[in-house]
């Protein structure tokens, strides 16, 4: 809806938009054979594990899963536009707001997880900006905007019991074979919420010269963001079963519960300034520099551990407050003339190619719950508590009561040997932590060439990314207690005695410095990574009504700085240069459209891209650092004495 209102230049308009969608729900129970295998599981570990969780009471579905797998959404969007007839400084108003909702059911594929294991999804959110202009006789511009959002994401379990994962085996008719973990029981981080508000004021003033060949805007920004967190992940635990066999047995090889939910809240105000100049110089170049300044700070500290100050000489209630400097400088130019007006007749004459680059640093500012880790996790009694239990330490579960009397839930282990562990993590900000920021470059050349046939575009970038995130864990104490003289020697930081040897799960205890914490998690902005990339654009410089094409090559290069606690083969403390997991090198891009009797248009769209690099890791932890970090050990078949093995990496490595 949408019409002017009489007098006073105004306008309004209203839209909005619902929708509901129905798909077939596809799930472990009713997909056929050849589906299944497609996702790593054989129809008869199914069956199996179906009759192993009817006979232990664990639900498989609820009356709370739908028929059907449904996605709900609904929107509205208005704008109000007010410009008084009688103002001579060009006054104009503009109110405009917004909102939105969906809702998933369920949330997530059931392609690895039984229906009960799974729940419902909604996010909505709302936001209101009003906008107002005037302009001043002196030459100044005044754009002032405010803006008022909402938003608010929540999930809804099917069931209220701890989860479980079963790791399955199977193999397949054609002789391949998969391994694959399937969830089962109650959702571990479906009951989350999170609320988040921003207040945002912002004003630029724009002044221009008389001679039209300075235009200079300063900029004021002034925001403040909160959040309301209810984070209940893992409260009512859970279990983990390497086989089908222990799950029948239920012999599970660890158990985890976080003891109390946590709800949290917190702020952060972000203020900015800017200041730049836009100068022409002639009717060929036009220059753009300037400054920017922004600062953050957080509202809320974590609560102070003198442990953590005894053991380490480190305070865990910094938070990252600080004011950051960002400088840029751009250009324009533009040099000789087109040979002919290639848009229509009577068209300006353009030049024949332009030329435009630039240089600046930009700035993150930390977002609002950046800080929500260190302020759960400050290894005190009123943080957050966990419990840990591997191998003998693991208790029996008892499925049949969990669900009608939760108070039945372990919440300790079934021991206090070397595999039990209640002792809490702690995070906190290193004293030198900075938001990320780019240093960033691009040099751009665009003009007609093949006598105005074509035109083309030429573009390299550069962008070193600094202050990247990164975590060490100050608890880790780096002493080998012996190799794997099969895995090229890999280090191992735990007796042999920390190894359950029947599921290889590691007890950290060994590797730990201090035996009042578990993980001792600094955040730290010490790690870096840089991006190139040069792209290639072609299309055809003239007008034409029938059909069009563009065609596009771009070439990239991605790298990163790795700290081993997230990717390592040795010790976690080594930091490396890798390739980034989006590191895709080549890309072909094309288009092409034609107009059919100027009644039916047609596009077609097309991307070619090279691959990108991969490493796996194995799902657990093997050097004992506490971390699912490890990389999987690719053996040489050329070089494996074992033939068996041999042949199997030989299939992996040409099928993978």
């Amino acid at each position: 809806l949408a019409g002017p209102i009489a007098q006073d230049a105004s306008f309004y308009n209203f839209a909005y938009q619902i929708g509901r969608r129905a798909n077939d729900l596809r799930s472990l129970l009713n997909t056929e054979a050849i589906g299944l295998q497609t996702s790593g599981i054989a129809s008869d570990s199914v069956t199996r594990l179906l009759a192993i969780l009817q006979q232990l009471g664990i639900p498989i579905v609820t009356a709370k899963l739908p028929a059907s797998r449904l996605g709900e959404q609904g929107s509205i969007f208005g704008s109000f536009d007010f410009a008084p007839q009688s103002s001579s400084s060009g006054q104009a108003l503009n109110i405009s707001y917004n909102g939105s909702w969906n809702q998933q059911t369920p949330a997530s594929s059931l392609t690895s997880e039984l229906p009960a294991h799974s729940g419902d999804r909604t996010n909505w959110n709302g936001g209101l900006q009003t906008r107002h202009t005037n302009y001043f006789g002196i030459g100044i511009l005044s754009e002032t905007s405010f803006g008022l959002s909402r938003s608010r994401n929540y999930g809804t379990p099917y069931l209220d019991m701890p989860s479980g994962t079963v790791r399955i085996n199977s193999t397949f008719p054609d002789g391949t074979s998969s391994i694959k973990t399937v969830a089962f029981g109650g959702s571990s981080n479906m009951n989350t919420s999170q609320t988040n508000t921003s207040t945002e004021l912002t004003n630029q003033l724009s002044w221009f010269s008389s001679s039209n060949k300075h235009r200079i805007k300063f900029t004021t920004e002034m925001r403040r963001e909160a959040f309301t967190l209810n984070q209940q992940t893992n409260t009512l635990g859970s279990f983990t079963f390497n086989s089908l066999a222990e799950l029948q047995a239920q012999q599970p090889s660890s158990f985890s519960r976080q003891l109390l939910p946590k709800i949290r809240s917190g702020s952060q105000f972000i203020g900015g300034l800017s200041l730049g100049d836009s100068y022409k110089k002639n009717d060929d170049l036009q220059l753009q520099f300037g400054v920017r300044l922004d600062g953050n700070r957080f509202s809320a500290t974590p609560t102070f551990n003198p442990d953590l100050a005894t053991v380490f000489g480190e305070r865990n209630d910094r938070v990252p407050n600080h004011v950051y400097l960002s400088p840029r400088l751009g250009f324009s130019w533009s040099y000789g003339t087109a040979p002919q007006v290639a848009g229509f007749a009577g068209a300006v004459r353009g030049p024949r190619a332009v030329v435009r680059g630039g240089i600046g640093l930009f700035q993150n500012t930390p977002s609002t719950t950046l800080i929500s880790g260190a302020i759960d996790n400050t290894g005190l009694a009123s943080a957050l508590q966990q419990v840990l239990c591997a191998g003998p330490a693991t208790p029996t579960p008892g499925w049949g009561n969990y669900a009608n009397d939760p108070s039945t839930i372990p919440a300790q282990c079934a021991d206090g040997s070397v595999f039990a562990s209640t002792v809490p993590n702690v995070t906190f900000f290193a004293k030198d932590y900075a938001a990320p920021r780019s240093l960033r470059s691009n040099l751009n050349w665009t003009g007609a060439f093949l006598n105005n046939r074509l035109v083309g575009n030429v573009e390299a970038t550069y962008s070193l990314n600094l202050n990247q995130p990164g975590i060490v864990d100050l608890n880790f104490k780096p002493v080998v207690q012996f190799t794997l003289p099969d895995e090229a020697h890999r280090p191992v930081f735990v007796q042999t005695t920390s190894i359950v040897p029947t599921t290889g799960a590691i007890a950290s205890r060994d590797a730990r410095v201090s035996q009042l914490f578990s993980r001792v998690t600094e955040l730290r902005s010490d790690l870096k990574s840089d991006s190139r990339q040069l792209r290639f654009n072609l299309s055809p410089s003239t007008f034409n009504s029938d059909y069009s094409w563009g065609l596009a090559y771009v070439y990239s290069n991605l790298r990163e700085r790795i700290r081993g606690f997230n990717n390592t083969a040795g010790n976690p403390l080594d930091i490396e240069w890798a390739r980034s997991p989006f590191d895709s090198r080549h890309q072909i891009q094309y288009n092409l459209g034609y107009n059919f009797f100027d009644a039916i248009r047609v596009n077609w769209f097309g991307t070619f891209r090279s691959g990108t690099p991969y490493t796996p890791i194995v799902a657990g932890d093997i050097n004992g650092d506490g971390y699912s970090n490890d990389r999987a050990f690719v053996y040489d078949p050329a070089k494996t004495a074992d033939s068996a093995l041999a042949t199997a990496m030989r299939s992996l490595l040409n099928s993978a």
